[in-house]
C-alpha cells in the first residue's frame, strides 16, 4: 500500500504552456464559418479569422496540427474527419532482425518521466511522450534494443532511430509527436465531431485541455499517450467516446465541471502504474464537479476517481464495470454524494486482499460522503472507507466522519479470504468507530456468499450478527 500512500504527492495539476495568458475577447454574434481540408494549417486559419469565429473541418485526417483557439471559436467536424498527432512513417529498412527508421526526429522534445510518474516493472518508458502504431495498434516502448521483439519498440534518442521487429510491408505505421491537438487560455470554446488521436502527451497532460466554459461533445478521443481531455473551470464533457489513452481517458480540475453521457474504456495501454494515476478518470482540485450517466469499464486503474482536494462531487447513474481497480473512488477529499450507480465486477487487478482496495465504491480518507441506492455487485471489495491518517488538504483534515451508506443493494459472493467486504478500516485507531465520527451503514440489501465473514469493524471482520450488534443496517436485509 505505500505505492497508493503516495499518491497525494504524485498529483499535479495540469497546466497549459499558455497558462497566465489573459482570454481574449469574448466573441461577438454573427461570426463567420470557415472550411478547412487537411493539409492546411489550422492555426494559420485560426489566426487570420475574426475571434468567434466557426470552422468545419473536412473529412480526412488533419496531421500534426496544434491548435490555439481564440474566444468564442468553434471547431466541428465532418463524419471521418480525424486530428492526428502521429506523422506516416515510409522510410523503415530492413538492418538484420530488425526494421529501422533512420531519422526519427520528433517535434516534441522528450521529457522523461516527469513529474513522478510510476511506470508497471513491464512498461518502464511509459513516461515517454512517443507512440509506435502499427495499423492503429500501439507497440509496447522498451529501454533496450535487445528487448525489441514483434509488439514492441525502441527509439534510440541519441541516435535518432526507431527500432521495432514487426514487418510493416501494406500496414500503416505511424510515430506520435505532436503533444496536444487544443489548448490555450480562451474561453467559450466549442469542439464537436472530432476524431482525436495519437498525440504524444508529456504525463500529466491531455491531448484535448479544456479551458473556461469549453464544451466537447460527440466527439472520439482515443490512442493518446497520456490523458485524452483535461477538463478545466466550468467545462462540459458529453456523449464522448474516450478509449485506448495511454494512461488516462479524463483528467482535470476546477470549478463547476459536467462530464455526461461518455463511454471511458480501456485506458492504460501505457503502462503507467494504476496506484499512482491511470484508468478511465481522475480528477483533482474541483469544487461541484458532476459525472452523470457515463459508462466507465474495462480500464487499467479505477473507472471514476476523484482525488486530493474535491469537494461537492457528485456521481450520479453511472455505470461502472470491469476496471482494474476501484469503480468509484473518491480519495482525500471532501463532501460527496454517490447514489443511483451500478458498479459490477470492479477490481479485477484483485489487490491487496484484506484491505479496502478494488471496491465496487471506495471513500479513503474523506469525509461527509453519501452512498445512496447503489447496485453493488461482485467487485473485488463492495463498499469500503479506508481511514488511513494523510493529514490535511485545503478544507480540513481529511478523514472519514459522516459516511453514510443507506439503501443499496449490494451482491457480494467473492469468496476469497479478505475479498468481497463491506465497512470500514482504521489503520492507526479506532477514530472512525466513535460515536462522534458518525459513519453508519442503514437499510442496506446484501446478497452474501458462503463465508462468513464479510464485514469490518472495529479492526475485525464480523459476521452479519455481529454487524448489527455494532448497530450497523439494524433494518437491513441479509439473504445467502
Amino acid at each position: 500500500m505505500m505505492t497508493q500512500m503516495r499518491l497525494a504527492a504524485s498529483v499535479a495539476i495540469v497546466v497549459s504552456a499558455t497558462a497566465g495568458l489573459a482570454p481574449e475577447a469574448t466573441a461577438q454574434p454573427g461570426a463567420f464559418t470557415q472550411i478547412v481540408y487537411p493539409g492546411e494549417n489550422i492555426q494559420s486559419r485560426v489566426a487570420a479569422a475574426p475571434i468567434g469565429a466557426t470552422f468545419i473541418l473536412k473529412t480526412g485526417v488533419h496531421r500534426l496540427q496544434s491548435i490555439i483557439p481564440r474566444s468564442g471559436d468553434t471547431f466541428t467536424g465532418e463524419p471521418g474527419t480525424v486530428l492526428s498527432g502521429a506523422r506516416l512513417i515510409t522510410t523503415a529498412v530492413r538492418s538484420g532482425s530488425y526494421w529501422v527508421v533512420p531519422d526519427s526526429t520528433n517535434e516534441n522534445p522528450r521529457l522523461g518521466t516527469i513529474a513522478g510518474g510510476e511506470c508497471r516493472a513491464n512498461a518502464p518508458r511509459c513516461g515517454y511522450p512517443e507512440d509506435l502504431f502499427i495499423d492503429d495498434e500501439p507497440l509496447q516502448h522498451v529501454d533496450r534494443l535487445a528487448d525489441v521483439a514483434p509488439g514492441k519498440w525502441y527509439f534510440d534518442y541519441g541516435a535518432n532511430q526507431i527500432f521495432f521487429a514487426d514487418d510493416p510491408t501494406g500496414k500503416r505505421v505511424e510515430a506520435s509527436v505532436t503533444a496536444k491537438a487544443f489548448s490555450g487560455p480562451a474561453i467559450r470554446v466549442t469542439l464537436q465531431n472530432l476524431v482525436i488521436e495519437k498525440y504524444a502527451t508529456p504525463t500529466q497532460e491531455a491531448a484535448v485541455s479544456l479551458g473556461s466554459q469549453w464544451v466537447i461533445e460527440d466527439s472520439e478521443v482515443r490512442w493518446n499517450h497520456h490523458g485524452g481531455i483535461a477538463s478545466g473551470p466550468n467545462s462540459i464533457v458529453r456523449r464522448n467516446r474516450v478509449h485506448h489513452n495511454g494512461a488516462i481517458g479524463l483528467q482535470g480540475s476546477g470549478e463547476g465541471i459536467l462530464v455526461a453521457e461518455n463511454e471511458l474504456s480501456y485506458n492504460g495501454f501505457a503502462g503507467y502504474n494504476p496506484f499512482w494515476g491511470a484508468g478511465g478518470a481522475k480528477w483533482v482540485w474541483t469544487i461541484r464537479l458532476v459525472v452523470r450517466d457515463n459508462f466507465s469499464h474495462h480500464n487499467r486503474g479505477p473507472g471514476l476517481w476523484t482525488d486530493i482536494n474535491n469537494i461537492y462531487t457528485l456521481y450520479e447513474n453511472n455505470r461502472v464495470e470491469d476496471n482494474e481497480r476501484g469503480g468509484i473512488f473518491h480519495e482525500i477529499s471532501y463532501d460527496a454524494t454517490i447514489r443511483g450507480n451500478t458498479v459490477r465486477r470492479n477490481g479485477t487487478g484483485r489487490d491487496y486482499p484484506h484491505w479496502t482496495t478494488g471496491a465496487g465504491i471506495e471513500v479513503t480518507a474523506s469525509r461527509n460522503v453519501e452512498i445512496d441506492g447503489n447496485i453493488v455487485e461482485d467487485n473485488w471489495q463492495a463498499i469500503t472507507a479506508l481511514e488511513d491518517h494523510r493529514g490535511s488538504g485545503n478544507a480540513g483534515p481529511w478523514t472519514v466522519i459522516n459516511l453514510n451508506v443507506h439503501h443499496n443493494t449490494i451482491r457480494t459472493h467473492i469468496t476469497d479470504a479478505g475479498a468481497g467486504r463491506i465497512g470500514i478500516i482504521d489503520t492507526k485507531g479506532t477514530g472512525a468507530f466513535q460515536p462522534a465520527a458518525n459513519n453508519r451503514f442503514q437499510q442496506n440489501t446484501y446478497s452474501l456468499g458462503t463465508r462468513q465473514l464479510y464485514f469490518l469493524w472495529m479492526g475485525r471482520e464480523l459476521d452479519e450478527g455481529e454487524w448489527r450488534r455494532f448497530q450497523q443496517d439494524v433494518a437491513g436485509v441479509f439473504a445467502r
